[in-house]
């Protein structure tokens, strides 16, 4: 099997707009897919690979105990460093 470069998370929290950014490696520009969970899956235009996600209203998902979990499907590779 290939290896490929490990890339790490980055995060950034905009509490002024309550948006939770993820980016897989460096951030870049990519083309969103806005799910009905309030999450954008953001895919490189020309590989349709993620290359990160953004939560819209992290902090009020989180704050309440009723709201429904987030929940988004992505596929990682774990290797150790």
């Amino acid at each position: 099997m290939a290896r490929t470069k490990p890339q790490r998370l980055s995060f950034s929290y905009d509490k002024d707009a309550d948006v939770l950014y993820v980016s897989v490696g460096r951030p870049t520009s990519a083309v969103g897919e806005l799910l009905e969970n309030g999450v954008m899956i953001r895919r490189d235009s020309k590989t349709h690979r993620v290359v990160g996600f953004t939560i819209i209203d992290f902090a009020r998902h989180f704050a309440s105990r009723n709201a429904p979990p987030i929940t988004t499907p992505i596929t990682a590779q774990l290797q150790p460093v």
